[in-house]
C-alpha cells in the first residue's frame, strides 16, 4: 500500500559526468520547511519502478497525482478487474474522501488538525533516513532540486532531448533525480542506501500549470459515501517503511 500523508492525520492512499550545466530556475512554487504548494494545478502520472519489485505487481502499476496549493490533492490507480478495485483518493483539507469506483463506494474522514498541509512525499521512509528528505514531494521535485542538490548535474542524453541527473549525498543515503531540461520536469529519482538502490519511481507524464479543474478535488458523482468516525491525530509517519 503507498501512502501520502496529510498532516495532522496519516492517509493511507490505497495505491509508488561532464561539463558544469546551468543551474535550475528559481521555483515556481513556494518550498520551505514543510510546504509544498503548486501555484497552478500539476498532474503526475508516475510508476514504482523498484528493484524487486515485478513489473505485473499491483505496486508497480502508473498511478496518477494532482495537486494545487497546500490543500488539495488528489491520487488514482489504474482499474484492477482481479482485485475488483479502482481506488481514488481526494483531498480538499480538511476533507478527505477515499473511494473505490469499482463498486462505487466510499468513505469520507475530516482531518482533525491542528494543520491541514497537503503532504505527498516520494521516498519512503527508513531507520535513519534524513528528515530533508522528506521534504521531496510529487509536484515539488525541481524546487527541491534547487533548494537541496545545489552541485553540477551531469549532462544525460534522454531520447532526442537533453535531461541532467543531480545527484546528493545524504550520510549513507544518496539521492538521484534525472530532469529534463526544456521542461524542467522529473523524469525518475532513485534513492540509494550504502550504495544500494532501494527505490525508483519513474514518470511516465508531468504537467504543470494546468487550468483549474476544481472538480478533480470533489468527490466523485454517484458514489455511496459512508462518514468514517472521528479519529484522533496519530504521530505522522509518511511514506511507506522500508
Amino acid at each position: 500500500m503507498r501512502r501520502l500523508v496529510t498532516t495532522g492525520l496519516c492517509l493511507a492512499v490505497l495505491t509508488s559526468v561532464g561539463n558544469a550545466q546551468p543551474a535550475l530556475e528559481a521555483p515556481a512554487v513556494q518550498l520551505r520547511e514543510g510546504l509544498c504548494a503548486p501555484a497552478m494545478l500539476t498532474r503526475m502520472v508516475v510508476r514504482n519502478i523498484s528493484p524487486g519489485l515485478a513489473a505485473a505487481a499491483p505496486a508497480a502499476q502508473p498511478r496518477s497525482i494532482w495537486r494545487k496549493g497546500s490543500t488539495q490533492l488528489r491520487t488514482e490507480e489504474v482499474p484492477d478487474p482481479s482485485r475488483g478495485v479502482h481506488n481514488i483518493v481526494v483531498v480538499s483539507s480538511p476533507d478527505i474522501w477515499m473511494v473505490n469506483m469499482t463498486s462505487r463506494s466510499g468513505q469520507h474522514s475530516v482531518d482533525p488538525g491542528p494543520t491541514y498541509e497537503v503532504r505527498a512525499p516520494i521516498l519512503p521512509v527508513g531507520p535513519g533516513m534524513p528528515g530533508e528528505l522528506i521534504q521531496l514531494e510529487y509536484g515539488c521535485e525541481a524546487e527541491f532540486v534547487a533548494a537541496r542538490m545545489p552541485g553540477a548535474p551531469r549532462p544525460v542524453s534522454w531520447g532526442i532531448e537533453a535531461a541532467q541527473l543531480h545527484t546528493a549525498a545524504f550520510g549513507e543515503f544518496e539521492l538521484s533525480i534525472l530532469m529534463h531540461v526544456r521542461r524542467k520536469a522529473p523524469l525518475m529519482v532513485v534513492y540509494a542506501k550504502a550504495g544500494q538502490a532501494v527505490f525508483a519511481v519513474r514518470y511516465d507524464e508531468f504537467r504543470s500549470g494546468l487550468p483549474d479543474r476544481p472538480d478533480l478535488f470533489a468527490p466523485p458523482k454517484n458514489v455511496r459515501i459512508m462518514e468514517a468516525q472521528p479519529q484522533s491525530p496519530p504521530p505522522p509517519t509518511p511514506g511507506d517503511r522500508l
